[in-house]
C-alpha cells in the first residue's frame, strides 16, 4: 500500500476509484441525489495532465457513471455533454457511444424519454402501497438505467439497457396513480358525508332552537341543555319542563321526516349525603323515562324510538355546586343525524 500512496497521481486515482465505487453504491441504493452530490466533489476529472492508465480508467469510468445519473434524472445535455468527454479519453468507450446514440434520438423525436426518478415519487409509491418491497422494486428497476458491470465503475450499462427497469418504473408508476386515484375517491366520500352531517347537524340546532333551551353543537350530535331544573324533585316533572319536552318532541317528529336523527334522553341527578357519589342511578334513569313519555306524548314518535341513559352524578350540565344543584336534577337530550359516523 505505501508504495501506491506514496506516488500522487496513484494516490489520486486510488481515492477516484474509492469515490467512484461510493457514487455507485449510492446509485444501486436508488439515492441519485446523493451518487450526484458524491460525482460532483470530485470537481473536473479530465483536466490538464496526463493521467495513468489506472486514473485514465477510473476518470472513464466516474463520467460514465455522472452522465447516467445524469440522464436518469432527465438531466439530458449534461448526460451527453459527460459522454462527450468520455468519447474524448476513450474514442471507442461501448457506453458513451450508446448514450450518445439514444440521447440523438430523443433529441430528433424517434424515442421518448424514460420517466425519471425523483425522491418524492418513491415516497409517493412506497407510502401508498404501504409495503418497502415496493419501493425497493421501484429503486432496483431505476438503478438498471445507471449501473454498469463491477464495482470497480467500469461495465457496459447504458441508457438504451433501462428498457426493462423503465418498463418497470412505469408499471409502478401506473400502479401509485390508481391508488393515489382510490384514496382521493375515498377521501372525496368523507369529505362528502362529512359536509353531509354537517348541514344535518345545522339543521336540527336551527330546528330545535327555542327559548329556555340552550344549544350546545359538537362535532358528532346536538346537545339540548334546559337552562333551569325539569325535576323539581325525585321524577316529578315541573310544568315548565313538561311544555317544553312536549314541544321538542313535536319538533323532532317533524325533524325525522327529513332528516332522521336518534335522540338520547340523558337522566341527571345530584349526589346526596348518604348515598352514591358516582355511578349514575335510578333516580336518573327514571327522569329519562318520563321524559322521553312527554317527548312521545303528542308526536308520532314512540318510546322506544329513545334511547334512555343514566348520567353520573358528577356529569350534570352544569358544574357540580350547591347553587346548580336545582339545574342538575334535570335531563338532556343528545341528537344524532343517523348515517356515516363523523371522522376521527
Amino acid at each position: 500500500m505505501s508504495e501506491v500512496t506514496d506516488n500522487p497521481v496513484d494516490a489520486r486515482a486510488l481515492h477516484l476509484q474509492l469515490a467512484v465505487n461510493r457514487a455507485h453504491s449510492a446509485a444501486r441504493a436508488g439515492d441519485l441525489d446523493l451518487a450526484a452530490r458524491l460525482l460532483d466533489e470530485l470537481g473536473e476529472l479530465d483536466g490538464p495532465g496526463e493521467p495513468g492508465e489506472l486514473g485514465r480508467a477510473t476518470v472513464v469510468a466516474a463520467l460514465n457513471l455522472r452522465a447516467k445519473v445524469h440522464a436518469q434524472r432527465g438531466e439530458l445535455p449534461e448526460a451527453d455533454a459527460c459522454w462527450s468527454r468520455v468519447e474524448a479519453l476513450a474514442p471507442d468507450d461501448p457506453d458513451a457511444a450508446a448514450g450518445r446514440r439514444t440521447l440523438a434520438k430523443i433529441a430528433a423525436g424517434r424515442r421518448h424519454a424514460r420517466p425519471v426518478v425523483h425522491t418524492g415519487r418513491v415516497a409517493v409509491i412506497a407510502g401508498a402501497l404501504a409495503a418497502t418491497v415496493a419501493g425497493v422494486a421501484l429503486i432496483g428497476g431505476a438503478v438498471k438505467l445507471i449501473s454498469g458491470g463491477g464495482d470497480d465503475g467500469g461495465g457496459s450499462g447504458s441508457v438504451a439497457e433501462a428498457d426493462t427497469g423503465s418498463e418497470r418504473l412505469q408499471e409502478e408508476s401506473r400502479r401509485a396513480d390508481e391508488l393515489k386515484a382510490r384514496l382521493a375517491a375515498i377521501e372525496g366520500d368523507r369529505t362528502a358525508d362529512a359536509e353531509q352531517r354537517a348541514s344535518a347537524l345545522d339543521e336540527v340546532a336551527k330546528q330545535l332552537a327555542m327559548p329556555g333551551v340552550e344549544i350546545r353543537r359538537h362535532a358528532g350530535d346536538v346537545q339540548l341543555v334546559f337552562r333551569t331544573g325539569v325535576f323539581p324533585y325525585d321524577s316529578v316533572i315541573g310544568p315548565e319542563g313538561a311544555e317544553a319536552l312536549t314541544e321538542i318532541g313535536r319538533r323532532l317528529a317533524d325533524l325525522s321526516a327529513e332528516t332522521p336523527v336518534e335522540t338520547t334522553v340523558v337522566g341527571h341527578s345530584v349526589a346526596v349525603p348518604g348515598g352514591a357519589p358516582s355511578g349514575g342511578s335510578v333516580v336518573a334513569l327514571n327522569r329519562a323515562r318520563v321524559a322521553a313519555q312527554y317527548l312521545s306524548q303528542d308526536s308520532d314518535l314512540r318510546l322506544t324510538d329513545f334511547r334512555l341513559v343514566s348520567a353520573d352524578q358528577r356529569r350534570g350540565p352544569f358544574p357540580a355546586t350547591a347553587a346548580n344543584a336545582p339545574r342538575n336534577r334535570t335531563v338532556t337530550l343528545l341528537i344524532t343525524p343517523k348515517g356515516p359516523p363523523p371522522t376521527p
